[in-house]
């Protein structure tokens, strides 16, 4: 299991941050700094590229440390076995992405029906997901029946390397599936830009607001999927397998 240490404001990267301060992760949200796709990104360099302080925000996470400690009541997803772990990834969140894909597109198909013609922004919004749905269909059995395959054939169910075993090589795969990440987070961000941060104009009607609330869900469930893979699972496994 990967040892992570308190990071400091001035070797962090966005990625170190979300581990050790889960209730961070509202706070890097808040400020679009990318702990997932890019979260190997250092903080500071991060936070000036949003043209932002860093010195704020850390303050701002410490703040919370300080005046709420321990009401973080979220899953350690760190200190869980790796196979307990994919089968969270599969069961919760590659679910969701099967069953929330058709119902966001259904909707997206009576908005812009009804509001395309003068909110052009729809119909883009509308193309975009439609090819990062494509993408993640694609994507997810790759992993479930590939990768994640790869991975309970070089550990055991505690995440040990187990003995005497021949293994197979993940970190191939492990960089498609990354470079998958990162094409997918380039379009959830198109996609957020789009409705102003998902926030309907004021003559919207409850199909188009629910439209913009469940595409808000996506965001923040597909966001903590790639961080479950790209900060925890990924290189908890590739640094099993190449260690001494």
């Amino acid at each position: 299991m990967i040892t992570i240490s308190i990071p400091s404001i001035a070797t962090a990267s966005v990625a170190d941050i979300a581990l050790h301060f889960p209730h961070a992760i509202g706070i890097l949200n808040q400020y679009h700094l990318d702990y997932c796709c890019n979260g190997k990104k250092a903080f500071v360099e991060a936070c000036k590229n949003e043209g932002l302080s860093p010195e704020v925000i850390w303050n701002e996470i410490q703040e919370v440390v300080i005046t709420a400690p321990g009401t973080d009541h979220g899953m350690k997803f760190t200190t869980w076995d790796t196979s307990l772990l994919m089968d969270y990834i599969v069961q919760h969140h590659h679910a969701y992405v099967r069953e929330a894909i058709p119902a966001i597109q259904g909707l997206l198909i009576k908005v812009c029906e009804a509001h395309g013609s003068h909110a052009p922004e729809l119909v883009e919004i509308r193309s975009t997901f439609d090819r990062l749905a494509e993408e993640l269909l694609d994507h997810l059995p790759k992993e479930e029946n590939v990768l994640f395959p790869a991975i309970r054939s070089i550990t055991h169910g505690d995440g040990k390397k187990p003995p005497g075993s021949c293994f197979v090589e993940v970190r191939i795969p492990v960089a498609v599936m990354e470079n998958e990440h990162e094409s997918a987070g380039s379009l959830l961000k198109s996609i957020r830009k789009l409705p102003r941060e998902y926030t309907p104009p004021a003559y919207a009607c409850p199909t188009y607001q629910l439209s913009y609330k469940l595409l808000k869900e996506f965001d923040d469930d597909l966001l903590q999927h790639i961080h479950l893979e790209n900060n925890i699972l990924f290189p908890r496994v590739t640094e099993l397998q190449f260690s001494s």
